[in-house]
Parts: C-alpha cells; sequence; structure tokens
C-alpha cells in the first residue's frame, strides 16, 4: 500500500516532532491482510501488535481449596482477564495448559461478556457487581481483543461460544468471522428467555439471546444432544398391542444408490431415493417386527418401527426454548445479575467436550461455568475482575450439588486454586524466588495492594 503525499508530509512531521504516532498509522504502514470484509472502526489494532504488547502479569497464589491435584488444579483468576489471559498463553506454549488426554489448550470456551448496555450491575444487598459502561467503537475494540487471546488460548480441535444480545451481536458476529474465520462458523443459537414475556414495550417484547458457535478448525468435538418431544412429535406415536409407543419412520435415504434401488417386499424406493439398508438388513428387520406392512401385506417405505422408550428424543435444533431463566425460588439462584442457568451451560459444555477436557471462562461472574464443568467432570479456568464475582464462585464451587440445577446430594469440588493477577500482597511477594521475582518485577505495570 502506497502512502499519499498528505501522509508522507504528516508522517515525517511527527517523526521530526517527536510526537507520538498514534495506532491508526500501523495499519497504514502494516496493513492487514486483505479480507473480503471486515470491521473498521477507530482505534483498531493489528492482531499481532496486539498479542504483543498485552502485558503478561504473574499469577499469585492467594489460597487452594482442597488438596492440591497432582498434574493439574482448577483456576480461579482474581484480575483483568486480556493480561491473565497472556500469561495463560506462556502456559499453554509450557505445555501448563491442557487438557487431560494431554493435548495443549482449552477444548472449550464460553464467554458471557458484557452487552454494552451502559448500566451498573449489583448484587442483591447492593454490593457493586459490575460496570457495562463500555460502548460503541471501545466496547467492540475491548471484545475483540479477548476474542484474539482467546483464539490463541484454544486447542487446535476446540471451540468457542460467544453469548450476546441484541445490542451488539451483529458487529460482533462481522469481528468473529474475521478472527476465527467465516468458515469456522457453526450455528447462530437463539436462546428464547421466558422472563420477557411480560416487559411493557412499545415494540416487539425482546425475548431472546444470542449464542454464537465456531470452532479452531474443520476438526471439533460435536456431540449431537437430544430435547423431549413436544406435544405435536408425541401425536404421532401409535399404542401397540402390548402399549408401546411407536411410529413409522422412512427406510429410504436421499441419496442414489443403484445397488440399494431394487424391489422388495412389493415396495421400491423412488427413483431419487435408495433403500437404507441392504438386503439381508432388511430381511432381518422384516423377521423381527420393526418394519410395518400395507393392507396388501407389502413392506411400507415410511414403515421402520422406532419405538418411544428407544429414542434418544428430538436432536436439539438453533433455537432454544426449553432452556427456562434462573427463576426466584431455583435452587442455583445467587442473586447474582446476569446470572446464566446451569441447564444452559449444561447443554454447550455436553455437546462441544468430553470428560477431563478443560473449559475455559474469561467472565466468569456467577461460576456457572466452572459449577457445570465441575459436575460433569471437566477441568475448568475461571477469570473475573469482580470482587463480588470472585467471592460468589468461591462460595458457589464449596456449597454444589451434584445435579444440574444444584440438587441432589453434595459435591465435593475437586481442588481449585484462587490466584490474583495485577494485584499482589507484599507479604507474599517476599516469598518470590528471585527467578519469580524478576519475572514479576519485569512486569511494569502492575498494582500492589492488600490481599483482598
Amino acid at each position: 500500500m502506497s502512502l499519499t503525499s498528505e501522509q508522507k508530509q504528516e508522517l515525517m512531521r511527527l517523526l521530526e516532532t517527536g510526537e507520538e504516532i498514534s495506532p491508526e498509522w500501523a495499519r497504514v504502514l502494516f496493513p492487514p491482510e486483505k479480507r473480503e470484509y471486515e470491521l473498521v472502526y477507530h482505534g483498531k489494532e493489528r492482531e499481532e501488535d496486539i498479542i504483543a504488547d498485552t502485558l503478561a502479569v504473574p499469577l499469585q497464589p492467594v489460597r487452594t481449596f482442597g488438596r492440591n491435584g497432582v498434574d493439574w488444579h482448577n483456576m480461579l483468576i482474581f484480575g483483568d482477564n486480556l493480561q491473565a489471559m497472556k500469561t495463560l498463553l506462556a502456559m499453554k506454549k509450557d505445555g501448563k495448559l491442557c487438557n487431560a488426554d494431554g493435548t495443549h489448550g482449552v477444548r472449550l470456551v464460553y464467554i458471557d461478556p458484557p452487552f454494552a448496555t451502559k448500566q451498573d450491575f449489583q448484587g442483591s444487598e447492593d454490593q457493586k457487581a459490575y460496570q457495562d459502561r463500555i460502548a460503541g467503537a471501545q466496547f467492540i475494540d475491548f471484545v475483540r481483543k479477548r476474542f484474539i487471546m482467546l483464539r490463541e488460548l484454544l486447542a487446535v480441535d476446540g471451540s468457542i461460544y460467544v453469548h450476546l444480545d441484541w445490542r451488539k451481536c451483529h458487529y460482533l458476529k462481522t469481528v468473529l468471522d474475521e478472527i476465527f474465520g467465516e468458515q469456522n462458523f457453526q450455528n447462530e443459537i437463539v436462546w428464547e428467555r421466558t422472563n420477557s414475556h411480560n416487559m411493557p414495550t412499545k415494540t416487539y417484547v425482546k425475548a431472546q439471546d444470542t449464542l454464537f458457535f465456531y470452532t479452531n478448525s474443520d476438526r471439533f468435538i460435536f456431540n449431537k444432544q437430544y430435547e423431549a418431544y413436544g406435544e405435536t412429535q408425541l401425536k404421532r406415536f401409535k399404542q401397540d398391542k402390548d402399549g408401546r409407543l411407536y411410529t413409522g419412520r422412512d427406510l429410504t435415504f436421499s441419496t442414489v444408490n443403484k445397488a440399494r434401488q431394487f424391489e422388495w417386499r412389493g415396495a421400491k424406493p423412488p427413483p431419487n431415493r435408495s433403500w437404507g439398508f441392504n438386503r439381508e438388513e432388511l430381511e432381518r428387520l422384516w423377521a423381527t417386527g420393526r418394519i410395518l406392512r400395507k393392507k396388501n401385506g407389502s413392506a411400507r417405505l415410511d414403515g421402520l418401527v422406532a419405538y418411544l422408550d428407544e429414542l434418544p428424543g428430538k436432536p436439539v435444533a438453533t433455537i432454544w426454548s426449553d432452556i427456562g431463566r434462573v427463576g426466584n425460588t431455583a435452587g442455583e439462584r445467587l442473586d447474582y445479575p446476569t446470572q446464566k442457568p446451569e441447564g444452559l451451560l449444561e447443554r454447550i459444555m455436553r455437546a462441544s467436550s468430553n470428560g477431563g477436557d478443560l473449559v475455559f471462562d474469561a467472565f466468569a461472574g456467577s461460576g456457572t461455568t466452572c459449577a457445570v464443568a465441575e459436575k460433569l467432570g471437566r477441568r475448568w479456568v475461571g477469570i473475573d475482575c469482580g470482587k463480588l464475582a470472585i467471592y460468589t464462585i468461591q462460595k458457589r464451587m464449596l456449597n454444589l450439588c451434584r445435579d444440574i440445577g444444584n440438587k441432589g446430594p453434595k459435591l465435593e469440588p475437586k481442588p481449585f486454586t484462587l490466584y490474583n493477577a495485577g494485584l499482589y500482597d507484599f507479604s507474599k511477594l517476599k516469598e518470590l524466588s528471585w527467578q519469580d521475582w524478576q519475572f514479576f518485577a519485569g512486569s511494569s505495570r502492575f498494582r500492589v495492594g492488600k490481599n483482598r
């Protein structure tokens, strides 16, 4: 990209006078790779500069709950998530941030960042929870920097779910396409929030949140999830002589395979379809009574018998209306603003991770991600910069019940450690080794205060 004469003169003037060169010049002097489209805004920096310039702050252990694990213990971090993620990135490179199978990096990220509401949120006793005052281009830049760092933290086969609402989801979809690649966009999920129906409004009622599901590559974990059948689906089932509910399903597939277009038991697939089973498999199903017959005794093309008690349910689609909000009397309710239900995180976690996988939430809030990860046997890391959030998560993890919704018998959590990131206790600093102290002292932008 060639500079205009005006740009050259301005750049020379800045260099001669020693004035600070704004970040916008980086895009002029070192233009990013050309994309089909991208979101442009004031102050946008190159990805490489964001990663290089972000300060990695040391993680100072404050307290470990339970006995320390041998190869891994879960992490709760109090501090700025961008700087903490830079430190976690170094851990990933050193092989210290990994899944149970040894894969380096985070297998699943769920984040519920601020929504640019321009509000202050408080707890049940008017404690300050967090501020959501960043708006406009500043908000886009705030979130984009964290998207970039999250991508670097993901394992090759990792996934990320970004939870947003109507205010900024359209802008951030474009940013996510830039960072993760449009080809790695898997789904837009609409979560119908049942607590919005009675809100007074002059327009349509805002009753949904949006979740964007991206992966780090075309190789990722996905375990199909199912939900209970609704009344409409259940009406399709009939009762057999033994009282079991059943329905008929298609015996053909929507592919053309000439080897499977034969006539069998008085039936033949249409020209654009083929049998879903070979002749031997069809005979076995016929002999065991798993194929329905017409009145003349021939096979029905839609006659594959499916019993309700053998079916996992209806495959979950991209509209989630079966997971309600955290009700006022719910066992999991913590009176933390914007708390998300455990059922929401359970579905995400079961779909995009397996037991022993590392799950990460950089805006941990009330700790729903950490709690569900514990219940499902996942490793976890949570970060938040709010004291109320950190206190809430600690208390929650020490009062877990085994079942989703915080029901059932008490669950003893695996060991986890609380860390300070960017706010340190002098007494603890004295205990650092010389090597650790050198690393700490080399971090020029840290705050030191009382242990909180």
